[in-house]
């Protein structure tokens, strides 16, 4: 049987909580009026990903430094 190696990344990807994130854009959709479908959260997903994610985690980790 192989060695099984932790890392930071695996360690870090299995407690972050994709439910919690799923649950939030569902409800910001619903509370914008926009019916809470698979489409329309993923394309709030991706846009959060490509336009706010990299801002966030830069100040995030100034904060913490």
């Amino acid at each position: 049987m192989g060695k099984v190696t932790i890392t930071p990344l695996t360690e870090l990807a299995e407690w972050i909580d994709t439910s919690t994130i799923a649950e939030a854009i569902l409800e910001e959709l619903e509370e914008q009026g926009v019916p809470p479908t698979l489409e329309n959260g993923q394309k709030v997903w991706l846009d959060f990903l490509e336009t706010r994610l990299s801002e966030g985690l830069r100040s995030s980790v100034k904060a913490i430094c």
